[in-house]
């Protein structure tokens, strides 16, 4: 491994994110500012209070301040709050998280004119956004941060950014903490209250139908005609305030008869545990914009099934570290499951493979060295 890249000077970066809820992009936020204080860097996260983001932010002992806008657009008091915070911590670059605070960040520029705005995208958009008002608030981006070349492309068809200031990095995962010869199947197992006797295949992710866990549930009769023993797993939570769609899952088990092969598990925070515990990793979204799981289970050296949807076939090279399925297709993905339950010689080539891409492409302290060298040459 080789060693974390500093910066070529002492950077003071905020971090800026007004999200009031938590879920991938807001913990991706917290992992930015403690790599960036890491790297001899000085971040600042400038969020709103009494949020779990708020909360996370002080379990990891990191440095913030507090804001939140009123209004979608045009709060110049807002705008001129949060210059005044960049100002009086000497911020020399503003890292955006989400694209509906731009407008806040391009404002505060009005007021703390030398400060550079970055703006780091990691949710897809195909919204055109050529107008007057967006114009303007990307105008005042020094640099565009995007996952995947189809995020860029998307950007250069739906945005008048221009191509120079795109750079494409995606986001990588602690491969030392995601490493499989630190964790025991069957203890996972145990752990998990899962059978050490069947062969599991597990999906991680909020429980919505846009990320075809119903699909994946309506493959489980039809793996079962080859794989008697085979089970399956899903875990994660769903979305506060739009519940039902768990018990639409628990009662389509029953309407298929396949009740007794699997399970639901709510979120944890030990996923490489979770990803011991299981021996192909699915992952049947519609469309992902990147697919972080993915690289997890690929870390873990589980083979995966993933839907050639959104990012995804620029993580998963199918038939070499993974196979890619056609999305909202049951039988398909039924069909590609019941391969790798049969074909050992073909997990084990693709689990080899996902380990050493996950190592090579995807470790986090590449995927930050590449954000990092961006950044200096601001």
């Amino acid at each position: 491994m080789v060693g974390k890249m500093t910066f070529s000077r002492n950077h003071n970066i905020a971090i800026i994110c007004f999200s009031s809820s938590v879920g991938g992009l807001e913990l991706s936020t917290i992992r930015l500012a403690g790599e960036f204080n890491k790297r001899m860097a000085n971040s600042l996260l400038v969020i709103p209070s009494e949020t779990p983001l708020s909360r996370e932010a002080a379990k990891e002992e990191l440095r913030a301040e507090y804001l939140k806008p009123r209004l979608k657009y045009g709060d110049l008091l807002a705008s001129r709050r949060l210059a005044d915070i960049l100002r009086s911590n000497r911020i020399d670059i503003a890292v955006v998280m989400q694209s509906k605070d731009i407008n806040v960040v391009a404002g505060a520029k009005l007021f703390f004119p030398r400060v550079k705005l970055v703006f780091y995208q990691q949710m897809q958009s195909r919204i055109d956004k050529r107008d007057v008002l967006h114009t303007w608030m990307y105008s005042k981006l020094s640099l565009w941060i995007s996952l995947t070349k189809r995020m860029k492309q998307e950007v250069l068809e739906h945005t008048r950014v221009p191509e120079r200031l795109i750079r494409v990095v995606p986001l990588g995962r602690d491969t030392q903490l995601f490493d499989p010869t630190l964790y025991d199947q069957n203890k996972a197992r145990k752990r998990y209250n899962l059978p050490l006797d069947r062969r599991i295949v597990g999906v991680i992710g909020r429980l919505d139908p846009q990320k075809g866990q119903e699909e994946f549930l309506r493959s489980l009769p039809l793996v079962l005609k080859e794989h008697t023993d085979a089970f399956y797993v899903m875990l994660g939570e769903e979305t506060r305030g739009e519940e039902g769609f768990r018990r639409r899952l628990v009662n389509l088990s029953y309407d298929l008869g396949v009740q007794n092969s699997v399970r639901f598990l709510p979120f944890t925070e030990n996923v490489p545990e979770f990803m011991a515990a299981i021996d192909v990793f699915v992952m049947p979204s519609y469309s992902e914009t990147f697919g972080l799981v993915l690289i997890e289970a690929m870390a873990m050296g589980k083979p995966v099934v993933a839907t050639g949807a959104g990012g995804v076939p620029e993580i998963v090279e199918d038939g070499r570290d993974g196979l890619l399925i056609p999305p909202r297709d049951a039988k398909a993905l039924a069909e590609a499951i019941t391969l790798l339950l049969k074909d050992s010689s073909l997990r084990k080539s693709l689990s080899t493979y996902a380990r050493r891409d996950a190592l090579s492409r995807f470790d986090a302290t590449l995927c930050i060295d590449q954000l990092v060298l961006s950044l200096d040459a601001l």
